[in-house]
């Protein structure tokens, strides 16, 4: 028989009903120097390879991915949507163009973007904030050339440390990280193969981005966290346990 602690639970109650935790506060109250901290994505601009001539990056913030993919790239045209006015008019002293619009509703052809014109479009951390990522892939989808491929990084929803709060009856919102407040979909890594077979894409590469380096030897073993035991343990699982997030390239798919 499973046995439950209701201890915790009760505790958080009775603080509750005394009122000693009506003081509002949201994870969503986010600064804006935290939220954009101008920071370039380094690691998705050194998967790049070869020039760019036309890049589409869709949650631009600030511009500073932009900026450094266009000192690398000096002839690169360089293409920004972004929500925030703020970050977008920092990003529009950097950038050649910046659409101030949320990608969820946008019709990017009101902005006389032509189909088929961009050589790579970047998603880093946007998708899972998205309502709909599946229908803006679809879309981004026409923008890119038949070579093209798309860039993106997606936060890792198998994580050791989701799955170890998670056990302990936490699913608690962050201001950042694998579980800031204003993601809407969470993903793990089957699932976003499936993310993007089923938007017309197919996955060429991917990398993780892990917490700590894993033993080479000794592989499966049982995985000890406290109370919790994981037994018998394959290393390609323990990865993508210890994966805070992947880093995708995708190309088009052949319809």
């Amino acid at each position: 028989m499973l046995k439950v602690d209701i201890s915790s639970a009760t505790a958080f109650l009775s603080e509750l009903q005394q009122g000693k935790m009506r003081n509002y506060s949201s994870p969503l109250n986010v600064e804006y120097r935290i939220k954009y901290d101008d920071a370039p994505r380094r690691d998705l601009v050194d998967l790049i390879t070869e020039a760019p001539g036309a890049v589409l990056e869709i949650g631009c913030g600030s511009g500073a991915t932009g900026a450094l993919i266009k000192q690398r790239f000096t002839d690169t045209r360089y293409v920004g949507v972004e929500l925030d006015q703020g970050a977008a008019a920092i990003a529009r002293r950097r950038l050649d163009m910046v659409i101030i619009a949320d990608v969820d509703q946008v019709d990017l052809g009101e902005y006389c973007l032509e189909k088929e014109s961009f050589d790579l479009i970047i998603c880093g951390d946007v998708l899972e904030h998205l309502y709909d990522p599946w229908r803006v892939l679809h879309l981004l989808r026409d923008y890119l050339k038949p070579e093209g491929q798309l860039l993106a990084s997606i936060p890792n929803t198998q994580n050791i440390g989701v799955i170890l709060h998670l056990l302990d009856g936490n699913w608690t919102y962050m201001e950042q990280g694998l579980l800031d407040a204003t993601h809407i979909r969470f993903f793990t890594l089957r699932e976003i193969f499936k993310l993007f077979a089923g938007t017309g894409y197919e996955i060429v590469r991917y990398a993780n981005v892990l917490q700590r380096q894993l033993e080479t030897d000794g592989w499966p073993k049982d995985l000890e966290f406290g109370r919790f035991v994981l037994k018998n343990v394959a290393k390609d699982e323990a990865k993508r346990l210890y994966t805070f997030q992947y880093l995708v390239t995708a190309k088009k798919k052949t319809l």
